[in-house]
């Protein structure tokens, strides 16, 4: 075992407390030599020990007690951040989901016909077939999901803009004719999606 780690797992407060209570009782117990009669300064001495042995006892108690909440709270932090980075690389794995093949298929065809392809093209191609509406409609509801994830602060969103916010914007402008074409709440959270990735 490394002695520098040895070093850094040794809790310094908690000996220095120590240290500190037995200097206390060591004070105590001079002081009450030094100021009592000679007949009664066992008893006094025994006094005086077993009042600073319960103080020591509340005070050794309240530190343990306030390490191992932090420590917990450390524990509860770390855990959260690991279950962040895990739920980021699920959603980011998402994106090769079958269920979006078609849309992403289409969505490359888009990017190389967009300059002979009309925004009423764009629609027609997509409401023309059930199964590509329905890809394109989950691949959006996953965009969405992603943006709730971020609201939520349940992904990490560095990593996501990184690996999907540019992929991502250029679906969307593909898409913007058919997006256009839907509810008003459904092109609020997309737009709301955007922002963010941008």
């Amino acid at each position: 075992m490394n002695p520098q780690k040895s070093l850094e797992k040794i809790d310094w407060t908690f000996w220095l407390l120590i240290v500190a209570i037995f200097a206390m009782i060591g004070a105590g117990q001079v002081s009450v030599w030094l100021s009592q009669a000679e007949g009664q300064r066992l008893v006094k001495m025994v006094e005086i020990a077993a009042a600073m042995l319960a103080a020591a006892g509340v005070m050794l108690a309240t530190y343990i007690s306030y390490r191992q909440s932090k420590d917990a709270l450390s524990r509860t932090l770390g855990e959260r951040e690991r279950d962040k980075l895990e739920e980021t690389f699920r959603l980011i794995e998402k994106w090769d989901d079958p269920h979006f093949l078609s849309a992403r298929k289409l969505s490359v065809a888009l990017g190389k016909e967009s300059s002979r392809l009309s925004p009423e093209a764009v629609i027609a191609k997509v409401e023309g077939n059930p199964a590509l509406r329905s890809s394109v409609s989950l691949m959006l509801n996953y965009f969405d999901f992603i943006r709730l994830s971020i609201k939520h602060e349940r992904i990490d969103l560095e990593i996501i803009k990184a690996q999907l916010g540019p992929v991502a914007l250029i679906t969307l402008d593909r898409f913007d004719a058919w997006i256009k074409k839907q509810a008003q709440v459904y092109q609020k959270d997309i737009a709301e999606f955007r922002k963010i990735m941008s």
